[in-house]
């Protein structure tokens, strides 16, 4: 017995029937048949409406009605299982028109109905429906899939057509869709078959598969490929076709050929050892290689020796299906000459490629080199620049903290008088001055030393390696005896020197800055010493520039909070009996912390700073103020004057006539009352505009006085070019007076210049009888000092005078 079950229905209204079938069915060999009954046509219509059974037996007879009419109500609500008609007559009219209706089977019930027949009329027709049933499926996924599908006999004939093959042969406003096609009306029918054909007849082969380029019926041309098998089938041999369209996919390739073939980039497909498969023609305009140069080749034979350290790595990079992207080596071309390529890899495992592009990056690189080198070298000289410098010193300390028996040093260059080469020849020929100056310094030092523009006519020169001081020092001299040659600028011959800064390393320096600000405060020292000198920096001298920041930052908040006050030395006339002529203005600065300051302290430093001139005009206003406050309260006569000093910046500066009629507008002050005092420094820098000054100064009836006579570089023609009333004798010929000689005849030979000229003389630091005596005889008209009066503030000054009337 089978394992093979079904469930049958019996539907017929004579119980006998149901009996003589169900024993027919109980000696089945092939199956197991479970019988079921119903015995009228609704109670069987509605058993096939409910399609539970396998297999459906329909007797011709059922009351009024029969079982073909049953047979079409069953077929009309789809059913798909099998029925099989019994009647007891043997008719081939119903026979046929069962059969015609959608019948498996039509058996006639009697003796002739066996069990076996029984039996094998119910397998076939579950065989059959289960087979059409397939094959149904089959057409179905057929009739629904993109590719076309056909199948055809030997010669050609068509058995099966699918609807995407229709609709590529046929227009599609014309579906012949269950409608056999006939290949000579369809051009794309007798090309696939004519090629399968052609095929069989030169390869023999049972399967081929190739690319045709068809025109479809909607008027677009399409690519497709063509895979025909024949295939031996019930003793006859057929062919079935499957048409892949693959336009698009063509359509892609041609792109992508397209953009492989025009990229700038270098494009490679290799295998995944990285041999040459295919490569673009960038390679030969960039390169200079063809494809036959490299097909077969390495991708990794272009690294050079230095960077075949990594090659191990990036390989198993690419063997674990890892990208690499910009991956930089430089790459020899043809003709020698070296690239810079950035690399991007991509592996296909499945495929066992790489694919690669590169890109040129050599001018990048250059310009990144190029870019690098700007950014650390000065533009004019081509000699590093402060960044640069930083650097390298900011390695020096480093080092010497590794290292610290190799000592470094730092020269701070910086070129005397460059201001005036400049402002006078012109910025083209500084420049030039500078080049040749900077060409100079490199010749001298070492190929390990450095030298540095940090700005203007600014250098740093670090020397390494260096075991002494006298080493650094070395240099120095050569430096110096270098740059005092004469410097040829196109036709003028220009001579310069240097002033040089110099510190020697030492463990506690730290920072660069440090260094750079030690280096720098020993040049101005050096500065301060004279054209081409060097200083060596200590410690001293930090705590000196400190001391001058302090004041210089103290300066300025003085002025705001008005820190300083004036105080006022008598001027007297020698010839007893030594009447007051005036007072000499002074200025004192009284810190709220360090107390007095003098004015020798502070006053470079204003000047150097440029506050100078606040603290002038400061000093002239509230000056002309208090002389004329004394003036009303009747403390001094008409005749007394004030003598203020001018600095060489306020001398020089445009507004100063208008700051004078200003403060005299102001204060209502006689103009004869106020005398100036100028030294001489301030008029031998530009004698013509100076003495234009001083005449528009005298015209408004102030006398000028010229202080610290004797000390400076002054000519008799300056003294007779000048329109001055007044000369002052330095302290320094007062007070060798009387036991020098020099100093006597140097006085004598000053009060009577003088004379001689038509000027008062005023002598200063007067302290001893025995200088004002010989003063006296001397001739000198005026003194100061202390043997007279010390500096007195206003308040003081008040006395003063009152005990002058006094003693009147």
């Amino acid at each position: 017995m089978s394992d093979l079950s079904y469930q049958v229905l019996l539907i017929d209204d004579d119980e006998d029937d149901y009996i003589v079938t169900r024993d027919l069915l109980q000696d089945s060999e092939q199956a197991s048949f479970e019988l079921n009954w119903v015995n009228t046509f609704q109670a069987g219509l509605e058993a096939l409406h409910a399609d539970f059974y396998d297999v459906y037996l329909l007797d011709y007879r059922l009351g009024a009605k029969t079982g073909l009419e049953l047979l079409q109500a069953a077929v009309e609500s789809g059913l798909r299982k099998p029925v099989i008609l019994l009647t007891g007559l043997s008719n081939y009219d119903i026979d046929r028109q069962c059969m015609a209706m959608g019948a498996s089977d039509y058996l006639v019930k009697g003796n002739l109905l066996t069990g076996p027949l029984l039996e094998r009329s119910i397998l076939h027709a579950i065989e059959r429906t289960q087979a059409a049933a397939e094959i149904c499926l089959l057409t179905h996924v057929l009739q629904s899939i993109h590719d076309g599908v056909y199948m055809a006999t030997e010669e050609g004939a068509l058995l099966f057509l699918n609807q995407s093959l229709r609709q590529l042969c046929t227009h599609p406003a014309k579906p012949t869709l269950g409608q056999p096609l006939d290949p000579l009306q369809s051009p794309i029918l007798q090309q696939l078959l004519s090629q399968g054909n052609q095929n069989r007849q030169t390869q023999k082969n049972s399967t081929f598969k190739t690319e045709l380029s068809l025109e479809s019926s909607i008027g677009l041309d399409r690519t497709v490929l063509l895979s025909e098998s024949w295939v031996k089938a019930q003793q006859q041999t057929l062919r079935f076709g499957m048409i892949h369209d693959i336009t698009e996919r063509k359509q892609a390739e041609l792109e992508r050929d397209r953009f492989f073939n025009l990229a700038i980039d270098l494009l490679f497909i290799a295998d995944a050892d990285g041999v040459f498969k295919r490569i673009n023609p960038s390679w030969l305009a960039t390169l200079g290689y063809a494809a036959d140069d490299l097909l077969g080749q390495s991708f990794w034979q272009f690294m050079l020796p230095e960077d075949q350290h990594s090659k191990q790595d990036l390989q198993d990079t690419l063997a674990q299906g890892q990208d690499i992207n910009g991956l930089e080596f430089q790459v020899r071309s043809k003709d020698g000459t070296y690239h810079w390529i950035a690399w991007n890899l991509v592996p296909f495992p499945q495929e066992n490629l790489l694919y690669g592009s590169g890109r040129d990056i050599t001018q990048r690189k250059a310009s990144a080199a190029r870019l690098t080198y700007e950014t650390l070298h000065d533009s004019l000289t081509g000699l590093d620049n402060r960044v640069c410098c930083l650097n390298r010193l900011e390695l020096a300390i480093e080092h010497q903290k590794r290292q610290p028996h190799e000592h470094f040093a730092v020269l701070f260059v910086d070129l005397d008088n460059f201001k005036y080469i400049n402002d006078s020849l012109g910025h083209l020929v500084g420049d030039q001055l500078l080049i040749q100056v900077s060409q100079r310094l490199k010749a001298v030092v070492r190929g390990i030393d450095g030298v540095a523009r940090l700005g203007g006519d600014e250098f740093l020169i670090l020397l390494e390696k260096l075991d002494h001081l006298n080493d650094a020092l070395k240099t120095v001299y050569r430096l110096q005896k270098e740059l005092q040659k004469s410097f040829q600028l196109g036709a003028r011959e220009i001579f310069t020197s240097a002033s040089i800064g110099v510190v020697f390393s030492n463990l506690s320096y730290q920072s660069v800055d440090d260094i750079i600000r030690d280096a720098d405060i020993a040049m101005y020292r050096a500065k301060s010493q004279g054209k081409s000198s060097y200083a060596i920096f200590d410690q001293t001298m930090y705590l000196q520039t400190l001391r001058l920041v302090e004041i210089e930052t103290a300066l300025r908040k003085a002025i705001k909070t008005q820190e300083f006050c004036l105080y006022y030395q008598p001027l007297v006339n020698l010839n007893p009996p030594h009447q007051l002529k005036g007072f000499e203005v002074l200025l004192r600065w009284h810190h709220p912390d360090q107390g007095l300051i003098p004015a020798s302290e502070f006053i470079p430093i204003a000047e150097e700073t440029g506050q100078i001139n606040v603290i002038d005009e400061w000093v002239l206003r509230n000056a002309c103020k208090q002389l004329k406050t004394w003036q009303a309260k009747g403390k001094v006569t008409m005749d007394v004057y004030l003598s203020v000093n001018l600095s060489g910046q306020q001398f020089r500066n445009p507004s100063l006539i208008y700051t004078l009629d200003t403060i005299l507008t102001e204060t209502q002050l006689d103009p004869q009352c106020l005398k100036l005092e100028i030294t001489e420094s301030s008029l031998i820098q530009n004698t013509q505009a100076a003495t234009e000054i001083m005449k528009l100064i005298c015209n408004r009836g102030i006398e000028l006085s010229l202080d610290d006579f004797g000390t400076g570089f002054s000519s008799l023609r300056y003294l007779q070019q000048f329109p001055i009333s007044t000369i002052k004798i330095d302290r320094s010929f007062v007070d060798g007076l009387n036991n020098s000689d020099r100093n006597f005849r140097i006085t004598s030979a000053i009060v009577n210049l003088a004379k001689a000229l038509g000027f008062n003389t005023i002598a200063e630091g007067v302290e001893a009888h025995e200088q004002l005596t010989e003063l006296h005889e001397l001739g000198c008209d005026a003194g100061q000092g202390y043997l007279f009066s010390k500096p007195l503030p206003a308040t003081k000054v008040e006395s003063y005078l009152a005990q002058i009337i006094a003693c009147t």
